[in-house]
C-alpha cells in the first residue's frame, strides 16, 4: 500500500496546511492556554522572520510578556510525512506562564475525512485494561490519551494516533527517543475530528528561558494502522531504538500455569509434561503468586514447601524432559504494607524494610503506585538497577529458568523523592529503559536462547521497552478479534518477523479459536490443567481442564502450527483490517504465502470471492492447511480471485507448483 506524497504550506502565524495532490488533508497549529485563554490567538504579532531551516514569530502576549515561537521548517525525510517541532523562548522582561500547550493541534480536513463516511482510529496510549487498539471512531467522542503513569492504573504506550477511511489515513506521532508524559487527545464532534500533542501542566518561562516541544511526524497513508506504526518503528530505529532479533525459542508455543491460578504447586507444573509431550509443547511458564512478596521474590512456602530446592527440582525435571521454563515476575515494585490484590493482602517486604528510600514519590509526597497498588521502585537509582541484575542472575543462573514472563508492565512515573537527588523528576521515567536493558542483556548473556516476554496487560506496550522484549504478547485479549488485531499491531511495531505470543487460546472466542492465533502469525499458547483433579477444580474461578476431546483438538492445532510455523514468516501489509472483507492477513515464508481469512464470528459462515494479493507471476497450488484440502490453483502477479465458502476461518497456503509438497 504505497502512500501518497504529503506537502505543506506555511501560514502567516506559523500554521501548517497539509495537502496531498493539491487537496487539503489537515491543519497543524500551535496553541498556548492559560486558565482557558488561548494566548497566541489573541496576541499581537510583532515580527515574522524566516531562515533556511526555521521560521520565527514574536508574540506580544495579553497582559504583557514577549514570546518568540520558532518552528523548525518541515523536513521531508519521507515523501508521505512531514516533521514538525516548536521552540518557545521568553524574549521579554516579564514572566511568561501557561498551563496547556498543543504542539501541534491537528485538525482533519472535513472533505478528506467526511463525517458521512466510516472512519477508524488507532490510539496507542495505554489507557485501560482491555482496550481496543483500533476501532470505528464514534461521531461524538473524546479521549485524553495520557502517555505518562496513571496512579493505581496503567499508562505509557505508543505515542501514535491514526485515523483512516477507505481512501486515506493520517497519523500523528511524537518521535523523541525518550518517553514523554504528554497527552495525545482525540476529539470527534459535528465540527470534525482533532488530535494533538499536549503538555498539560503549568510552565513558567523566566526571561531568556526556552521550552522545546517533542519532534513530531504527521504522515499520510493508505490502509490501516500498519503503515504509521511501521514508520514509527523505522524512525526510532534510526535513533538506535529497535526491537531485538528473535531467537528460535521465541517462536515456540508455550503452556502457562495460570490455569491453576494463584496456588499452583511444582508437582502440578511438572505433572502436565506427558500431555505437553503428546501435544508438542516444549516451553512452560511458572505464573503468578509462586512467590512470598513482591520485591523479595522468594518461593512461597504454602506451595513450594522446600523453597528454592523445590524450584530447582521443578526446573531439573522440565529440562530432563527436553523442555524449557520461564518465570513470571513484576520488576520495579515492592510491598510496603499498603493495599492488596486478588491473591493476598500486602505485607511489608524485606526489601522495603531494608530500603524504604528506594520508592518513587509523587509531587505531593505520596507513594507512587502501579496498577496492582504496589509501591514502585525508582530505576534511576544504581542500587535498584543492581537489584534487578541480581534477581535476573538468581532466576536464570541459579534457579534454572530459561527466560521471563514480565507482567503488568506499563510505564514509570516521575520521581519527586528528595532522597534520590534527581536533577529532573523525569529521570525515573527515562531510566526505566536502563533497568530492562540490564535484565535483558544479563539474561541473554547467561542463556542466549532465552525468552523475555513483556506483557502490558490489556494495553499497548510502552515505547521504551521495545528493545528489551524479544517476544511481544497480545496481552489479555478479550476476543478473537483483539488477538488478530494485536498480532498485526506488533508485527508493524516490532517488525514483520517479530515473535508475537498470541496469549492463551482459552482467551479467544469459545476458548479454542486457534485459527485466530496462528493465521495472522502469532505464537499459540494455552493454560489447561491436566490431569483431572476435582479438588483443584473446585477452588478455581475458571476450569480449563484438558478433556480427551480437547486433547485431540489441541494436538491437531499445535501440530498444524509446528508443521507450518507462519509466525516465523514476514507479515505483508496487503489488506486493510477495517475495510477489506472478509478480514484478511498475509505472510510470506520462503516462497509460500500464507493467507488467513475470517468471518464476522468463529461459527459464522462466509461465502463469496477472496482476493489473493502478493502472488508472483507463477502458478501456485492453493491448500487449506488447517483441513488438508486442495482448493485449486492461482497464478500471479495480478490479484487472484477465489470463490469459496467457509465457517469461521480459512487458513490458506499458496504453494508454488515447483515446490514439492
Amino acid at each position: 500500500m504505497i502512500p501518497p506524497a504529503l506537502d505543506f504550506h506555511l501560514g502567516e502565524r506559523l500554521q501548517i496546511q497539509l495537502e496531498a495532490g493539491g487537496k487539503p488533508m489537515a491543519s497543524a497549529t500551535l496553541h498556548l492556554w492559560c486558565s482557558g485563554e488561548d494566548l497566541l490567538q489573541t496576541a499581537e504579532v510583532r515580527d515574522r522572520k524566516s531562515q533556511a531551516d526555521k521560521a520565527f514569530l514574536t508574540y506580544a502576549l495579553p497582559g504583557g510578556g514577549l514570546l518568540k515561537a520558532s518552528l523548525a521548517l518541515p523536513k521531508k525525510e519521507h515523501a508521505h510525512a512531514v516533521s514538525l517541532q516548536w521552540n518557545l523562548t521568553n524574549v521579554g522582561q516579564a514572566l511568561v506562564a501557561f498551563d496547556h500547550l498543543a504542539a501541534p493541534l491537528l485538525g482533519l480536513d472535513r472533505e478528506a475525512f467526511p463525517g458521512s463516511r466510516p472512519l477508524w482510529t488507532m490510539q496507542g496510549a495505554a489507557v485501560k485494561w482491555g482496550q481496543d487498539f483500533a476501532f470505528p471512531l464514534p461521531t461524538s467522542y473524546t479521549r485524553d490519551n495520557f502517555l505518562g503513569h496513571v496512579q493505581d492504573g496503567e499508562g505509557g504506550g505508543i505515542p501514535v494516533v491514526y485515523f483512516w477511511n477507505e481512501d486515506r489515513g493520517l497519523g500523528l506521532m511524537h518521535v523523541d527517543a525518550l518517553p514523554r508524559d504528554w497527552h495525545m487527545p482525540v476529539t470527534a464532534t459535528s465540527e470534525g475530528v482533532t488530535s494533538a500533542l499536549e503538555l498539560r501542566r503549568r510552565i513558567e518561562l523566566r526571561p531568556g528561558e526556552s521550552l522545546s516541544s517533542p519532534a513530531v511526524l504527521v504522515s499520510l497513508h493508505r490502509g490501516d494502522f500498519f503503515g504509521p506504526l511501521a514508520l514509527y518503528r523505522e524512525t526510532l530505529a534510526a535513533q538506535g531504538i529497535r526491537s531485538p532479533q528473535p531467537v528460535a525459542a521465541d517462536y515456540q508455543p508455550a503452556w502457562c500455569s495460570w490455569g491453576y491460578e494463584f496456588d499452583v504447586r511444582p508437582e502440578q507444573v511438572t505433572g502436565v509434561l506427558p500431555a505437553l509431550k503428546e501435544i508438542g509443547i516444549r516451553w512452560l511458564t511458572l505464573d503468578d503468586r509462586w512467590f512470598d512478596a513482591y520485591g523479595d521474590w522468594n518461593p512461597r512456602r504454602e506451595t513450594f514447601p522446600r523453597g528454592v530446592d523445590d524450584v530447582r527440582a521443578m526446573n531439573a525435571i522440565i529440562h530432563e524432559a527436553g523442555c524449557s521454563s520461564t518465570v513470571w515476575w513484576f520488576p520495579l515494585c515492592v510491598e510496603d504494607g499498603q493495599g492488596r490484590w486478588d491473591s493476598h493482602a500486602y505485607t511489608v517486604a524485606d526489601l522495603h524494610r531494608a530500603h524504604p528510600d528506594w520508592v518513587i514519590l509523587n509531587a505531593d509526597g505520596t507513594v507512587a503506585r502501579n496498577n496492582r497498588h504496589l509501591a514502585m521502585l525508582c530505576p534511576a537509582l544504581p542500587e535498584v538497577q543492581a537489584n534487578i541484575a541480581a534477581l535476573t542472575r538468581r532466576f536464570i543462573g541459579e534457579w534454572g529458568f530459561d527466560g521471563h514472563k514480565l507482567d503488568n508492565i506499563y510505564t514509570i512515573p516521575a520521581c519527586h523523592n528528595p532522597a534520590h537527588h534527581h536533577r529532573r523528576p523525569q529521570e525515573s521515567t527515562e531510566a526505566m529503559a536502563d533497568a530492562y536493558r540490564i535484565l535483558f542483556n544479563t539474561t541473554r548473556a547467561l542463556k542466549p536462547e532465552s525468552v523475555t516476554q513483556i506483557c502490558p496487560c490489556g494495553t499497548p506496550i510502552a515505547m521504551q521497552l521495545l528493545p528489551f522484549a524479544d517476544q511481544t504478547v497480545t496481552g489479555d485479549p478479550t476476543s478473537s478479534a483483539q488477538i488478530r488485531q494485536r498480532i498485526k499491531f506488533y508485527k508493524a511495531l516490532a517488525g514483520p518477523r517479530a515473535a508475537v505470543f498470541a496469549d492463551h487460546v482459552e482467551l479467544s472466542d469459545g476458548g479454542s479459536d486457534f485459527a485466530s492465533e496462528i493465521g495472522p502469525g502469532g505464537v499459540p499458547g494455552t493454560k489447561f490443567i491436566w490431569p483431572a483433579d476435582h479438588e483443584v477444580e473446585r477452588r478455581l474461578k475458571e476450569n480449563w481442564a484438558l478433556t480427551p476431546e480437547k486433547l485431540r483438538q489441541w494436538k491437531r492445532w499445535f501440530g498444524i502450527y509446528s508443521l507450518h510455523r507462519p509466525a516465523e514468516g514476514e507479515y505483508l501489509n496487503l489488506y486493510d483490517l477495517a475495510f477489506d472483507r472478509p478480514e484478511a492477513h498475509a505472510i510470506r515464508k520462503g516462497e509460500r504465502i500464507y493467507y488467513a481469512f475470517y468471518a464476522e464470528a468463529p461459527g459464522r459462515r462466509w461465502h463469496g470471492t477472496l482476493r489473493l494479493r502478493g502472488l508472483e507471476g507463477r502458478p501456485y497450488r492453493l491448500w487449506d492447511y488447517a483441513n488438508s484440502q486442495d482448493l485449486g490453483q492461482a497464478t500471479g502477479p495480478d490479484e487472484c480471485l477465489l470463490e469459496v465458502s467457509f465457517v469461521g476461518a480459512l487458513l490458506l497456503a499458496a504453494i508454488p507448483l515447483s515446490e514439492s509438497t
